[in-house]
């Protein structure tokens, strides 16, 4: 099917990621990833700014009254009006970024579907592998437990290991279902 699902025999299985099997949801986390790196980004020089406003007190002329006056804006208009586009811009990235949250989660389960595709054949061996040791194990396990109870009934039982009385019933009910889904 896809290259990710291509290996040599000596390379393990991996399930690959969402993004890897649908293209949207690769698109929506490339875009997740990019919002979230511009706002930690402006929230950083954001706060920068903050820090060296905060020392600085008074009234200062807009830039265009202070054009309007011939006079030269100062560097705390200017890191005032930044530091609004800043708190701004920072806002307009949180919607955005709750946006595209939402398409990804809303996206997941249409990419599920290509994803339980591509991972379906390995899953079917595995479960055939463990139905054929369940299989082999389960005529052991059923004699073993006959052994058992001949063992309590003699009130010689607690001098030896058993396995989980519940190995044989799990057995059976994996295998069964295993084989229902197969």
């Amino acid at each position: 099917m896809a290259s990710f699902l291509k290996k040599s025999a000596a390379e393990p299985f991996r399930v690959p990621d969402l993004g890897e099997v649908d293209a949207e949801f690769a698109k929506l986390e490339d875009q997740n990833r990019d919002l979230n790196s511009k706002k930690s980004a402006t929230d950083r020089e954001l706060a920068a700014l903050r820090e060296d406003l905060a020392d600085v007190r008074g009234p200062t002329l807009p830039a265009g009254v202070a054009a309007l006056l011939g006079e030269e804006t100062d560097s705390v208009t200017g890191k005032r009006q930044r530091a609004a586009e800043l708190s701004k811009l920072s806002s307009d990235l949180g919607t955005a970024i709750d946006i595209v949250g939402r398409r990804l989660r809303e996206r997941r389960d249409i990419a599920k579907r290509p994803l339980i595709s591509a991972v379906r054949g390995e899953y079917d061996r595995r479960t055939a592998a463990v139905v054929d040791a369940l299989d082999a194990a389960r005529e052991p396990l059923r004699a073993i437990e006959e052994l058992r109870l001949d063992f309590e009934a003699h009130d010689i039982a607690g001098h030896f290991e058993w396995p989980n009385s519940n190995l044989s019933h799990f057995a059976s009910v994996f295998a069964g279902s295993a084989r229902k889904g197969a």
